[in-house]
């Protein structure tokens, strides 16, 4: 297959020669027989114009046959016809008269005016010849009262033009072989250094990361054969960089947080991200993003960058696969053919820290203002004369401190609740056995318990060399236990269990009383979120204690998992990785 490609070309030209000699030779000939048929016919249209003053008398068509007949020479046979067409007179004597020939192609035209001369090569069925026909008419005041047509035997071409030609075509001939000789030769020439280099070229194209062996080379092609082989290097080397690009930018396009896809200066989707098919639910594709994208509003946005041919920027909501706020910039690239670029960042979280922060400072604001408003409004009724009243005296200072206590408790859940990971390494670099800790927290609310008669009970097993950060896990321990306490009914039960599995710490505590709804359930976790009627404002909860508790197991590594049914108590479970709680 190869041998016969490297012959089509040489093949095409031979072709292309030969094409072009035997075009010539019939060029040649057409002219020859152009000029013969020239002189014939222009011989013949003298000879009709010498006879026509001898057709008119008093402008009428006239004629004596024995001398039109005498006119002639032996080959020559001359027609009289009518303005209509039709034979007056032919030499041949073997036309009848009065026979039309208004059809014949050198008579119809005359006829209809179209010119006064015309000629015509054909066999006579008369005489069973081919003649030149050359007709004309004949007109008085520029009125056609007949047609003379005069005919002889088509000579075609000399033997002398024929002989001229035949000795134009043989150096034509010679010509052209000598042309296809030396064509041949120096195609071979050429071909030589061809037959070396093209195969080194095909297998670098094909086999680009293969290095080429270098092969000795005839001396007149050593500088060719040599730049070849740096071209070769060169294109080797420049393989390899393009490779590690594509894989460093195929790495770096498919690993970005944010969504990213291309469309071209026809608005197709060209390229698109891992992120841009998982937000939008749906495999990319070269088509149109009128097409390809459901979303109204980014289709506006891709719209108003094109026509505007500046960055346009907005936000979108999408549902599925889950709901998410996009951040949307659609910028055009600097670049001869008009692409766009859109890049799409996830701004769900930051839009949700920015409705919790808001709720944060309303629920704080709401929080402080309670039991402030009672301590200023009870001291503004001791003020008011309630002073002087013992009973009252007492029973209102009883409320302010107890309003005070109040407030000096959510103060402090709020300062816990607003430590980061790095106040708590910075101010708690003591660390504890979380035996020790459940411990010391299980005496703090001794009285509480006793005053309820709960039955605690306390299981552990777990290495003696695990110490964690004493402050975070006690601030979860008391939150924890402090609710079982405040939540279970007289002479309930609480549960505490404190394992270890090979990579976790588990912190278990189970209470049997008064539980949470699967409503309650789902937003129990807000800060100063209470239940509607399970847990009232009157047990004096500030809404922090298990918002506190998900928050230090952040901190510490961990998760936190509740589980509760209405009447049947309340299990909550705390992992921690050991690794990270060690660290």
């Amino acid at each position: 297959m190869i041998s016969m490609k490297r012959y089509i070309k040489p093949m095409g030209v031979v072709f292309f020669t030969v094409m072009l000699f035997m075009t010539g030779s019939f060029y040649l000939n057409h002219l020859l027989k152009k000029d013969m048929i020239a002189q014939q016919t222009e011989q013949l249209s003298g000879e009709i114009d010498l006879l026509t003053p001898f057709l008119i008398d008093k402008d009428e068509l006239v004629f004596n046959p024995e001398k039109l007949s005498q006119s002639l020479s032996g080959s020559e046979r001359i027609t009289v016809l009518s303005a209509t067409g039709h034979v007056l007179y032919d030499s041949s004597h073997q036309v009848s008269l009065d026979v039309t020939r208004k059809n014949r192609p050198e008579i119809k035209g005359i006829l209809e005016g179209e010119a006064k001369e015309l000629t015509d090569i054909r066999d006579s069925q008369t005489v069973n010849t081919e003649l030149l026909y050359v007709a004309k008419g004949i007109y008085v005041n520029d009125e056609l009262i007949g047609v003379v047509r005069l005919a002889e035997n088509y000579l075609g071409v000399s033997e002398n033009i024929m002989s001229i030609q035949r000795s134009v075509t043989l150096i034509l001939f010679i010509l052209l072989l000598f042309m296809l000789i030396l064509a041949l030769y120096i195609y071979r020439q050429n071909k030589k250094p061809l037959d070396f280099i093209l195969p080194i070229l095909k297998e670098a194209t094909q086999n680009p990361e293969k290095k080429q062996e270098i092969i000795e080379a005839p001396s007149e092609w050593r500088e060719l054969y040599e730049t070849v082989y740096e071209l070769m290097d060169e294109t080797n080397l420049l393989y390899y960089k393009q490779l590690q690009n594509k894989e460093k930018l195929y790495f770096l396009f498919n690993n970005l947080s944010i969504g990213i896809f291309i469309l071209n200066q026809d608005l197709e989707i060209t390229l698109a991200n891992t992120v841009v098919e998982e937000w939008f639910q749906k495999k990319w594709k070269v088509e149109s993003y009128e097409t390809w994208i459901s979303h109204k509003k980014l289709k506006q946005m891709i719209r108003l960058a094109v026509e505007g041919g500046e960055d346009v920027q907005g936000e979108i909501r999408v549902k599925r696969p889950k709901y998410r706020n996009l951040k949307v910039v659609i910028r055009p690239l600097q670049s001869e053919k008009k692409e766009y670029v859109c890049m799409i960042y996830d701004v769900t979280e930051i839009r949700q820290m920015e409705k919790v922060h808001e709720d944060f400072i309303s629920n704080i604001s709401h929080e402080l203002k309670t039991p402030t408003t009672s301590i200023i409004g009870f001291a503004e009724t001791l003020l008011a004369g309630a002073k002087d009243d013992p009973d009252a005296s007492v029973e209102f200072i009883t409320i302010i401190e107890r309003e005070g206590q109040r407030l000096l408790s959510l103060i402090q859940h709020i300062m816990m609740l607003l430590k980061t990971e790095k106040d708590l390494h910075v101010s708690d670099s003591l660390r504890t056995s979380p035996v020790s800790i459940i411990q010391e927290e299980l005496k703090r609310y001794t009285h509480q318990m006793k005053k309820k008669q709960l039955d605690v009970s306390f299981d552990e097993s777990v290495d003696s060399t695990i110490l964690v950060s004493s402050q975070g896990f006690q601030i979860i321990v008391k939150n924890l236990l402090e609710n079982a306490i405040e939540y279970s009914e007289e002479s309930g039960k609480i549960f505490i269990y404190l394992t270890q599995s090979e990579d976790e710490l588990i912190f278990k505590i189970e209470d049997t009383g008064i539980g949470i709804s699967k409503e309650d359930q789902l937003r129990i976790f807000e800060r100063f979120y209470r239940v509607s009627h399970s847990r009232q404002r009157n047990t004096g909860g500030s809404g922090l204690g298990l918002s506190l508790v998900q928050h230090y197991a952040d901190l510490l590594g961990g998760y936190v998992k509740l589980s509760s049914d209405l009447g049947e108590g309340t299990t909550v479970i705390v992992r921690f990785q050991l690794d990270y709680l060690m660290d």
